[in-house]
């Protein structure tokens, strides 16, 4: 989960309702970010009470990985949560609020199947 990350809005081109394909794939990266963040997420509960169930060599060893393991699903939630949080997230999702009033028709579900890499981050 340690992806680079740009929390700052893209880059003012025009008017809040025309963007150009820059700004559009810097939003693009953002909402795939977010949903790579999320799917990760759910892997948060199994990996805290993993050294729970793993035998461990004494009382104290198991509660010091089950703290750890807290910790970092904590640290990712709260990564998460700033992120859904943004500038640029709450900018995104209100173009993304525009663009599907001015043009409610049409708009096709995204599937995973039909992008294959949808997990893999792009690299700029």
């Amino acid at each position: 989960m340690n992806e680079q990350q740009s929390t700052q809005p893209p880059a003012a081109t025009g008017s809040h309702g025309d963007w150009d394909e820059a700004r559009l794939e810097e939003a693009m990266q953002q909402l795939k970010l977010l949903h790579i963040k999320v799917r990760m997420l759910r892997d948060t509960v199994p990996k805290m009470i993993d050294p729970l169930i793993q035998k461990q060599p004494s009382p104290a060893i198991m509660f010091a990985a089950f703290m750890k393991s807290v910790n970092d699903a904590n640290a990712n939630v709260q990564e998460f949560t700033s992120l859904m949080r943004s500038d640029a997230t709450k900018e995104v999702f209100d173009q993304v609020e525009k663009s599907r009033q001015a043009n409610p028709k049409g708009i096709k579900p995204w599937r995973h199947v039909d992008h294959p890499d949808w997990f893999k981050m792009d690299s700029k």
